[in-house]
């Protein structure tokens, strides 16, 4: 009776000893989240670089819906490509950019200019103006971190009121030598890409979606930040020309799918 009793204290002694050196100690919890912290400073670059990939994606998907309404307006308009006020265009098949830098505006704003037909659905913005679109996120890159996203003006876009409205995206509106019927076209000239308006508004760091006459989307790579010097840097006087250029390099530029 005794030795069983001995050797019930026995083995609750060594469970307690068992119990004690399997327990987590207060550097042993330390080390633990020291070794989280790090893995997750590690991991944090990959995961923004996947989510900025998948942004690319739907940039480019939203700027295919684009180039599909422009198609359909086409269709129902001649072979004609959506007029802009910041062309100057005398309703022929030829037209000259006079300020490119602005084609990303959708809905000119009223207070402007009192010559022209502002306070209406421009350029792109006929698109959804005719139905051709009939979403305004469509008009926007989730990766847009400037002044003119769509929570800005989401309140805006309705056809009781006539205030500006700024997309993310930026219209040519003609080909590279003027061209204003679409199916004229080569199939590579630019006619849609991320906003070139400004610094602030460009969506990506590293480069630019851009919708081909075709209706091909691709990514043009700016590996040496050629396209955001030449805004970072423009002039008034240059603004035009910097702009015109910008889409020359993407008629003849290398591009690859994103």
């Amino acid at each position: 009776m005794v030795y069983l009793v001995v050797q019930i204290q026995t083995q609750s002694n060594g469970n307690k000893r068992r119990s004690r050196s399997s327990a987590f100690t207060l550097i042993d919890v330390l080390v633990s989240i020291a070794v989280i912290s790090l893995l997750i400073g590690l991991m944090l670059p990959s995961i923004s670089m996947v989510r900025e990939s998948a942004r690319k994606v739907i940039c480019s998907s939203s700027m295919r819906q684009i180039g599909l309404g422009m198609n359909l307006y086409a269709e129902d308009n001649k072979d004609m490509l959506p007029s802009s006020v910041f062309l100057d265009d005398d309703g022929g098949r030829t037209a000259r950019a006079m300020y490119p830098h602005l084609m990303d505006t959708i809905r000119t704003d009223p207070a402007e200019y009192e010559d022209r037909l502002w306070g209406q659905w421009d350029g792109l913005g006929l698109l959804f103006y005719k139905g051709y679109i009939s979403a305004a996120g469509v008009y926007y890159c989730p990766s847009h971190t400037g002044d003119n996203g769509l929570e800005v003006y989401e309140d805006q876009w309705n056809f009781e009121t006539s205030t500006e409205i700024i997309a993310n995206y930026q219209y040519r509106g003609i080909g590279p030598d003027g061209q204003r019927h679409l199916y004229s076209m080569n199939s590579t000239a630019a006619l849609v890409t991320d906003s070139l308006r400004s610094f602030d508004d460009i969506n990506h760091e590293n480069g630019l979606n851009v919708l081909a006459a075709g209706l091909s989307v691709n990514w043009y790579d700016d590996i040496d930040s050629q396209i955001m010097q030449s805004v970072m840097s423009r002039t008034d006087d240059s603004i035009v020309d910097d702009t015109n250029q910008a889409w020359q390099l993407f008629d003849g530029g290398s591009t690859v799918t994103p």
